[in-house]
């Protein structure tokens, strides 16, 4: 059996993937494999992992044993965060279209906090100390520590509390949870974000939203959406079909996702909304970021810097008494972490009014397509989508 680049790439361990971990597709297990998505039926259940080498792989294929054979990815950083320029001490993400998103002027609607929805954040780590953070244990997985700042300012977008100190998050009122990426088996830490994906969709419904906060490694260790994993596009697909919202991050890479190294993967539509990163209105009309990756897959785009947040060394730039980790906040987070948060944010805050106001959400290709026909067009060679407007999207497509 002659296997297409693609499929040979995805058996050779290097920086991007382990050299003695397969993640398998087959109706029957192989021998020694074990379940992917513990529990999972329908097509879930179709997904192994097992002990072995790429060549072990190349031997289960060439012997049809197999559908799809890959070794398991290694885990990436998180994606990165921009260095400062001018901070900002207010939230202008928050403000009606020009000068923000419009997260605004959809208090006015019933529900527009987000309190009739749950969002789950896939996230390495968090400062679960954090006085403006209250997310409570992580559901699933175990935590790496070093990221804390990360997660803490994504947080801080979707779910910061709304009081009277700090940051408020855009959907403040959904339930907040979170999902390690990292689980222990057999007392052996093992990065799997597709099974991160299937236990968070295990405890949500219809209208709610998960956040993926990670990306991944291609076959030349550039960093792609985690969608480049066969394991993370089913489990995203089943649950867009259980009505669930996905948030991807293109990623921060600079990378054409349509270049023919993927193989269409980035074209394939399972449901999920695919965010780049984008300029922030007061740096003119709405932009490409050179740093986000780029494609006609990728749906819209959010802001990749000047984000006020909660934070965490080294974000630590808009207040940090003290040293103390609990009261920081940085008001230059960025990326496609940053831009992602925020749309999930708009998301949840979406379905939570359609729920309020229709007695149902969206679905999760409906809300899709509702975001990208309401948005500021961008402009810029690289494709990342229209940046939201939140009141127009409300006005337009959820309480006319």
């Amino acid at each position: 059996m002659t296997l297409d680049p693609a499929e040979e790439a995805a058996l050779v361990a290097g920086v991007d993937r382990e050299a003695d971990r397969l993640h398998v597709v087959a109706d029957s297990p192989p021998p020694g494999a074990r379940p992917r998505f513990p529990g999972a039926t329908g097509s879930l259940s179709r997904h192994w992992v097992l002990d072995g080498d790429g060549e072990l792989g190349r031997r289960l294929l060439a012997g049809g044993q197999v559908e799809s054979a890959a070794l398991a990815l290694r885990p990436a950083p998180p994606p990165g965060d921009i260095a400062p320029e001018t901070p900002l001490f207010e939230q202008l993400w928050w403000w009606n279209f020009p000068d923000g998103l419009g997260f605004d002027e959809a208090l006015d609607y019933p529900g527009a906090d987000g309190a009739n929805v749950t969002l789950v954040d896939i996230e390495y780590d968090w400062l679960e100390t954090h006085e403006d953070l209250a997310v409570g244990e992580a559901l699933a997985g175990e935590p790496e520590a070093v990221y804390a700042f990360h997660g803490s300012g994504v947080l801080g977008i979707t779910s910061g509390l709304a009081n009277d100190y700090g940051v408020t998050g855009g959907a403040a009122g959904a339930t907040a949870l979170v999902v390690h990426p990292d689980f222990e088996v057999d007392g052996v830490l093992e990065y799997d974000l597709a099974r991160a994906i299937y236990e968070a969709s295990s405890v949500l419904s219809a209208g709610d939203v998960i956040l993926v906060e990670q990306q991944v490694y291609g076959p030349g260790e550039e960093f792609l959406p985690v969608t480049w994993d066969e394991g993370a596009r089913a489990a995203i697909s089943e649950a867009t079909l259980a009505g669930i919202v996905v948030v991807v991050p293109a990623a921060n890479g600079g990378v054409d996702l349509d270049d023919p190294t993927y193989a269409g993967v980035f074209a394939i539509d399972i449901g999920a909304i695919l965010v780049g990163g984008g300029f922030p209105p007061t740096y003119g009309e709405p932009r490409a970021w050179a740093g986000s990756d780029y494609g006609e897959g990728v749906h819209v785009q959010a802001w990749n810097t000047d984000i006020v947040s909660a934070g965490g060394s080294p974000y630590t730039d808009l207040y940090f008494p003290g040293g103390d980790e609990r009261q920081a906040y940085t008001a230059v987070f960025g990326g496609t972490s940053g831009a992602s948060a925020q749309v999930a944010a708009a998301c949840a805050v979406v379905q939570s009014v359609a729920i309020a106001t229709r007695g149902t959400p969206l679905s999760p290709v409906e809300l899709r397509a509702a975001i990208m026909a309401s948005g500021a067009p961008q402009s810029g060679v690289n494709h990342v989508g229209p940046q939201p407007d939140l009141r127009r999207l409300l006005r337009s497509f959820v309480v006319p």
